[in-house]
């Protein structure tokens, strides 16, 4: 198994996935914690169950699947397919939610829209081509 996955890619998509988690969330965080004030989106868009699912999580989830894989460990290759089926599911989900906030009258800034369901949508669609390139992979399975 791994001989022929574009591991350079992997690891590439892995880190950033794993650092952008971390680091995307964090201004909204320190500025709340610096005015003294609640998060300035929430009910709105998210909640604080967000940052703690991605910075909490998934982002470490994804370094140390970065980290396992280097090293050609078995949790690595399953820690992938587990980050790349939720990423998918995600990348899904966010216009779909979108959309539906959208008809439930809640306005979003633009900017929010492309930076939040652009970037999960790209991220999904580079998770589903990696997917597939696993399940490739797997001796036995294309069989």
């Amino acid at each position: 198994m791994g001989k022929s996955l574009p591991f350079k890619g992997i690891y590439i998509f892995l880190a950033i996935t794993g650092a952008v988690l971390i680091i995307a969330w964090l201004p909204d965080i320190i500025s709340a914690l610096v005015a003294g004030r609640s998060l300035a989106l929430i009910e709105i868009y998210t909640t604080e169950i967000t940052y703690v699912l991605d910075m909490g999580i998934i982002g470490p989830a994804a370094l140390i699947c970065l980290i396992k894989l280097t090293k050609r460990n078995g949790l690595g290759y399953i820690l992938l397919s587990l980050l790349l089926t939720l990423c998918i599911a995600i990348g899904v989900m966010v216009p779909i939610q979108t959309i539906f906030q959208y008809r439930a009258g809640i306005e979003t800034l633009l900017s929010v829209l492309i930076t939040k369901v652009g970037s999960f949508s790209v991220l999904s669609a580079f998770a589903l081509f990696f997917i597939i390139k696993l399940y490739k992979n797997i001796d036995g399975y294309s069989k």
